[in-house]
């Protein structure tokens, strides 16, 4: 299990690697998983969306996402169509955790 220091969940990291060239493409795969993770958080999962940052020189895109477990991150990725990404605990550095959330999405 992760570290349950982040108000009893664990963080993930959403890597999509070769992100598509085109900077309208990844604004379009960002929101197809952040969709998705609002609806599986609207649903009852635990699940929460944290951040988001496009390395556009390096052709990839990384998401940060706040879950129970992470299948079900790998639930809201496979929603959001984007299968190649890879799905890595993840866990903060230097700073404080990040404050629980009344919100699921």
């Amino acid at each position: 299990m992760g570290d349950r220091r982040h108000g009893g969940t664990d963080l993930y990291l959403v890597e999509v690697r070769s992100c598509p060239p085109s900077v309208d493409d990844a604004v379009r795969m960002h929101a197809a998983l952040r969709d998705a993770v609002t609806r599986l958080g609207s649903a009852g999962t635990a699940i929460r969306w944290c951040a988001a940052w496009l390395l556009p020189d390096q052709h990839r895109c990384l998401c940060l996402l706040q879950a129970d477990r992470e299948s079900d991150v790998v639930l809201a990725r496979d929603l959001a169509a984007l299968t190649s990404a890879s799905v890595t605990p993840a866990r903060a550095l230097g700073g404080a955790p990040l404050p629980p959330s009344g919100r699921r999405s």
